[in-house]
């Protein structure tokens, strides 16, 4: 029972992240790339921090890498339909 909070909370941080980090970012820039970059800028800062772990670092991967990646496609498909809808 345990692991699986841990996997969804794990999904939920993932997603509230990445789209508010893409939702800011919108502002500057196309749906696409700003879908993009708040990913590049998701696993830079979560991937510098668990190079600090040192020895956790690998469960630490699968806690943020997994669930960012099982996010990503749906985060792309929001910003296509944003760019479909305004134009950009």
């Amino acid at each position: 029972m345990i692991p699986f909070a841990f996997g969804l909370f794990a999904l939920a941080y993932s997603g509230l992240v990445l789209f508010t980090v893409a939702s800011s970012l919108r502002r500057l820039m196309s749906p696409m790339r700003a879908a993009l970059g708040a990913f590049a800028l998701s696993v830079i800062v979560h991937g510098a921090t668990t190079l600090m772990l040192g020895e956790e670092a690998p469960l630490a991967v699968y806690f943020w890498g997994v669930p960012h990646l099982l996010i990503l496609p749906l985060l792309l498909l929001s910003a296509r339909r944003q760019s479909k809808s305004t134009g950009a």
